[in-house]
């Protein structure tokens, strides 16, 4: 029997929307390509989230990597608390599937110091809504390691096949299910929902 479900956030509940922040910047075609190699598809990216190295220690390193473009990181950088918003579903989502009896966690690849930037700036309206969260800049775990989903279980006294796991990687819910939980490749809202309810009936 499912009791809980366990969300990641960007990409699920929030936009993490790059690109649209890139655009609001005005920053050249050129350069956006550069950036989304350099910085957001970047190996240091996945550090920021892993959280073993600080992240005056990454900054360090994205700006070596875009010494030609330096001013146009920092201004991004600068504008970093608008590189995500939740969605309009996000609250009400979570709150209906609490209103039904579940609990509801989060499991969820993020830097340290931009998930508190972000609580702060109120981008995750959702927060206190939920039983219980697992982020891994803060544990210094990362997905699709196993060992985050197991502290996220050990945590919480959680029962893997009592739980959904709901992302938008494959790579993620593979784990998830290869330790017992079920999993939902997040595509959209809608469709995320039908696999949901689907699940929560069997």
């Amino acid at each position: 029997m499912i009791k809980n479900i366990v969300f990641d956030i960007g990409n699920v509940l929030v936009d993490f929307r790059w690109r649209a922040l890139m655009d609001e910047l005005q920053l050249a075609q050129e350069t956006r390509k550069i950036f989304e190699r350099t910085v957001f598809r970047s190996p240091w990216w996945g550090e920021l989230d892993h959280g073993i190295y600080e992240e005056a220690e990454i900054l360090k390193n994205f700006r070596e990597d875009n010494k030609e473009h330096l001013e146009e990181f920092n201004l991004v950088w600068d504008h970093r608390d608008k590189l995500v918003e939740p969605y309009a579903y996000a609250v009400d989502w979570i709150v209906q599937l609490k209103e039904a009896g579940l609990k509801v966690y989060l499991l969820s690849n993020y830097p340290r110091e931009v998930f508190a930037l972000h609580t702060e700036c109120g981008n995750f309206p959702f927060l206190d809504k939920v039983d219980g969260k697992v982020i891994s800049g803060f544990v210094k775990k990362i997905k699709p390691n196993a060992d985050i989903y197991e502290h996220l279980l050990k945590e919480y006294s959680l029962c893997a096949d009592e739980c959904v796991f709901i992302d938008d990687r494959e790579e993620n819910i593979g784990t998830a299910r290869k330790l017992g939980m079920k999993g939902i490749v997040f595509v959209s809202y809608e469709q995320a929902c039908e696999e949901l309810t689907r699940l929560l009936q069997n």
